[in-house]
C-alpha cells in the first residue's frame, strides 16, 4: 500500500480545505472555502471535480505498493445537486486494476447527506522517485 498520508501532506489539499477520513480507503473530506464559490453562492464545479479526483486517487493509491504512485489521465462527472458550502464528503473505489492502468469511481456527499456528484476515473500507474 502506498503511503496515502504523503497524499495529504500536499500543498492542493491544503490550499482547497482536504483531509483524509475514516474507512478503507479512507474518505476525503472538504470544508468548501468561500474562495471556490462561483457567483451564483454555489462551489465552483471545479472545486467539486478536484475532491472527485482526491477521492478516486487515494482509493487508488491505497491499493498500490509504496514504490508505485498513479496520476489521473481521464475524470468524468455528473453534478447531482448545487453544493451551497459546509463540509463535503467524498469516497474513491477500484472497480478495475490493470498493471499500468487502474479505474475508480466515486461519490460525493453534501452537508445534509445528499448525493451532490458521482464520477469515474482512470490513472495511470508509474514507478515512483525515490
Amino acid at each position: 500500500m502506498a503511503d496515502i498520508k504523503e497524499i495529504e501532506a500536499n500543498p492542493y489539499w491544503q490550499n482547497h480545505g482536504q483531509r483524509l477520513g475514516e474507512g478503507e480507503p479512507p474518505e476525503v473530506i472538504m470544508e468548501v472555502p468561500p474562495t471556490v464559490l462561483q457567483i451564483y453562492g454555489t462551489a465552483h464545479g471545479g472545486a467539486i471535480a478536484g475532491l472527485m479526483d482526491s477521492a478516486i486517487a487515494v482509493a487508488v493509491n491505497y491499493e498500490l505498493p509504496p514504490d508505485k504512485g498513479a496520476a489521473t489521465i481521464e475524470l468524468k462527472l455528473n453534478y447531482l445537486r448545487p453544493v451551497k458550502g459546509g463540509t463535503l464528503r467524498a469516497q474513491g473505489q477500484v472497480i478495475s486494476r490493470g498493471k499500468m492502468i487502474v479505474v475508480g469511481e466515486g461519490r460525493i456527499w453534501d452537508g445534509d447527506g445528499e448525493l451532490a456528484a458521482i464520477g469515474t476515473a482512470t490513472f495511470r500507474v508509474f514507478e515512483r522517485k525515490k
